[in-house]
């Protein structure tokens, strides 16, 4: 056996083995509370949110051992896309925000994985404490930014649009990047911006809005840029 038929038997071995350590491990638990069980579901990995663990244990019956075991030979069986974050490039990155003021949130993002990202993949809120915590009504439609397909080892960038709370403090939000399906992959992308009295961020993007539609005008004949499946275009920011 060549060095990289024994890698790649080791691999499958180490990935075998942490299968059946997972399914030992949940062979003796009994409890029937349905919470628990999919707490319990999470726990085998970062990536596995509520959906999914509800999604499996509906499917086994609420067998959490059996479910484990399903989603182990679906993920063999499906290659995961992937994402990594290359870049924050907000307009304003570093900057202050007013309270009550449009955000708009941009960063570069990476296709880091062997298979493109499927059409209908989207960005979208993981955690939202400080929305909730001043009750802003924001629906889960509102806050899904669709991204086009990406080819491995592409690049895209990707913009969201939120409000920032009506307090001073530290504002932050966490996004992730989902399947179609509602499956995570990739990293999170945390944003943390200060909410001040004195910020200055929305002043700041509304001149780099103003700037770019100066250059547009002056170059007529340029070709535009296609735009892309919930790429948030200027005029409905600022209207």
């Amino acid at each position: 056996m060549d060095p990289t038929d024994e890698e790649a038997s080791a691999n499958q071995l180490s990935s075998d083995d942490i299968e059946q350590n997972f399914l030992t491990q949940f062979s003796s638990m009994v409890t029937t509370d349905k919470e628990e069980l999919i707490h319990q579901f999470q726990s085998i990995g970062e990536n596995v949110n509520y959906s999914t663990a509800t999604f499996f244990l509906d499917m086994t019956n609420w067998n959490l051992q059996a479910a484990v075991g399903c989603y182990f030979d679906f993920m063999a069986q499906n290659r995961q896309p992937s994402m990594k974050l290359l870049n924050d490039i907000t307009v304003g990155k570093g900057e202050k925000i007013t309270p009550n003021t449009a955000i708009k949130l941009t960063w570069l993002l990476q296709n880091n994985g062997e298979v493109a990202w499927p059409s209908g993949t989207y960005v979208s809120l993981r955690q939202i404490p400080n929305l909730r915590e001043q009750n802003i009504p924001l629906s889960y439609e509102d806050l899904k930014y669709y991204v086009p397909a990406v080819l491995p080892n592409d690049t895209v960038t990707v913009s969201v649009q939120l409000v920032s709370p009506s307090t001073v403090g530290l504002f932050e939000t966490v996004w992730s990047i989902y399947t179609p399906s509602g499956i995570s992959f990739g990293e999170n992308i945390i944003s943390r911006i200060e909410v001040s009295a004195d910020g200055t961020m929305a002043v700041t993007q509304q001149f780099s809005h103003l700037q770019t539609s100066s250059t547009a005008e002056l170059n007529p004949q340029q070709n535009a840029p296609e735009s892309q499946p919930n790429q948030l275009d200027d005029s409905e920011m600022w209207g």
